[in-house]
């Protein structure tokens, strides 16, 4: 038997069930956030019948905003690493919901555009997406939305994914 803080009598099993300190660290939180998040969004692009991921739905959506558009630019865009954004673009060219073709001013660079297909995943899903954002925020009073938004976007200020360069 062990003690706690006021000298009563505690077991180790009680102390593993207890709260860390962990717990209520924003890493730990923002980690579970992220989690509870994509397994939303995951979970909801699924039900609608559509294959894909949340990472390759962004990418999807930002090579719509910017036809033309080359990897590394796109992996800034929506916040992805340069390294493994290869391989969503794969991925999405496989499916035919997006093609590469030489970059007009870099005939070593590939630019990124979507397909049909991907014109019409991105169309037949974002009411599936809206809810989900939705949803990730349906725990809070929907006056503090914007709000929580806002201080989210402060905490990770230059982190924020950039738009493409002009």
């Amino acid at each position: 038997m062990l003690q706690d803080t006021e000298g009563e009598a505690t077991s180790s099993t009680d102390r593993m069930t207890g709260t860390l300190p962990l717990h209520s660290s924003p890493n730990y939180l923002f980690w579970c956030l992220h989690k509870t998040s994509m397994g939303i969004v995951t979970e909801e692009l699924e039900k609608a019948g559509a294959d894909i991921t949340p990472v390759q739905y962004a990418a999807l959506v930002a090579t719509q905003a910017h036809p033309g558009i080359d990897q590394a630019s796109l992996a800034n865009v929506i916040g992805y690493d340069r390294a493994t954004i290869g391989g969503v673009v794969d991925r999405l060219e496989r499916k035919g919901l997006l093609s590469r073709r030489v970059h007009p001013q870099d005939r070593r660079a590939r630019a990124l555009y979507l397909e049909t297909a991907g014109h019409d995943l991105i169309e037949r899903v974002e009411d599936t997406v809206s809810a989900a954002q939705a949803r990730i925020l349906a725990p809070l009073p929907k006056k503090d939305h914007d709000r929580f938004l806002a201080m989210v976007a402060k905490l990770i200020r230059d982190d924020l994914p950039h738009d493409v360069p002009d």
